[in-house]
């Protein structure tokens, strides 16, 4: 096969090589599609780089591979974000398709890797909270939902609900949390007010789906009769609504208040049933429960040999999560987490940990890999 030195006008820095490249004793320097990326691999290239091969194998731009697309988290990451501009117009373009496209990244996160969705619900908590609270929520209704087997239109009007459902007091929400003391009179009418004004909202932005607008309208109605705005009763709030309620008191609880620390998820989940059963949908909150799991991803945990760890997938069988310790039993940071199964004694969950008062931050990339790249 003919070989030749590379021509200095073949290779450029910052740009991928057309063609591999060899030293003189045909040992491979570079590989075809390798990106140039520094002066001195250029320099080395043109000092003892050779191309073999045909004149025809060397002509034309080389076309490097599609760029993959994001991961599972980074679309979770950019709904939010996305979210946040959306609500902050006071005369978006084209609501209807920018709300849409925004669905479409928590449907398509929560497809590809539901246990990275959940687990950003409890370890990814920067970010405005009003619309960090909308997109866990979303999360939220469309991993039961499709764990549900719900109609797809269904489903859709719910996620949107949830992205949607405080927009009647976006301006205000952040604000409220924010509040160390009990809310004033007038921040408890605008509370009480936002379900109805949301509605009018979405209605000016072009909104005409039904179960939609009323999933907004409704989501702080209660079973017992003791929601707002309209005091609705048992199957007169629809399933939607319903859903979303379930999935809005969750998230709330989980994120925490500047003036309060979020509730442990296991704790959370258990008064939704226990607490509450005769305000929300009982029979809706046990598939919730089911489907999110005892331990949610993303949930502190101590195991039974002592050590500290995440959860990273629900189990098969809910009290035995996958688990990854971040310390070892004593109490010593690893290097890398250790993969853990939870149906080996000595790995079992004893206990839900606290991990931000154990000043233990989690690296999402490196429990879950490729799906959790920011």
């Amino acid at each position: 096969m003919p070989r030749r030195p590379i021509d200095p006008a073949e290779i450029t820095v910052g740009q991928p090589l057309r063609f591999n490249a060899y030293d003189a004793r045909g040992k491979l320097l570079m590989r075809l599609g390798q990106v140039i990326g520094t002066a001195a691999q250029l320099e080395k290239l043109l000092e003892h780089g050779v191309f073999y091969g045909s004149e025809e194998e060397c002509r034309g731009p080389f076309l490097p591979p599609a760029p993959s697309p994001p991961s599972p988290l980074a679309l979770v990451l950019e709904a939010r974000e996305r979210l946040q501009a959306l609500l902050a117009d006071p005369a978006p373009a084209d609501f209807p398709g920018a709300l849409a496209g925004i669905a479409e990244q928590v449907r398509e996160a929560c497809r590809r890797s539901p246990d990275v969705a959940l687990a950003s619900i409890l370890l990814r908590r920067e970010g405005p909270y009003g619309t960090r609270h909308a997109v866990n929520a979303a999360i939220a209704c469309q991993i039961t939902g499709t764990a549900m087997a719900l109609e797809p239109a269904e489903l859709a009007a719910i996620v949107s609900a949830a992205l949607t459902m405080n927009i009647g007091m976006f301006e205000l929400h952040d604000q409220l949390v924010a509040l160390e003391g009990p809310l004033s009179d007038e921040h408890h009418l605008a509370v009480r007010a936002h379900c109805r004004l949301g509605v009018v909202r979405l209605r000016d932005h072009g909104i005409a789906s039904a179960a939609w607008l009323n999933a907004v309208r409704d989501h702080h109605e209660r079973a017992d009769g003791s929601g707002y705005p309209g005091g609705k009763i048992g199957e007169e709030i629809g399933r939607p609504a319903r859903l979303l309620a379930l999935a809005d008191v969750y998230c709330a609880r989980v994120s925490g208040r500047d003036y309060r620390p979020p509730l442990q998820p296991t704790l959370a989940l258990r008064w939704l049933f226990l607490n509450e059963g005769a305000a929300l949908d009982e029979r809706l909150a046990r598939t919730f429960i089911k489907t999110l799991g005892i331990y949610p991803p993303g949930t502190g945990v101590r195991l039974r040999n002592g050590s500290i760890a995440v959860v990273t997938q629900r189990g098969p069988a809910g009290h035995q999560p996958v688990v990854a310790s971040l310390t070892t039993h004593d109490g010593f940071r690893t290097g890398a987490p250790i993969r853990r199964r939870g149906d080996v004694e000595a790995h079992a969950v004893s206990e839900v940990v606290d991990l931000a008062a154990l000043d233990i931050e989690v690296n999402m990339e490196a429990l879950w890999g490729a799906d959790a790249v920011a």
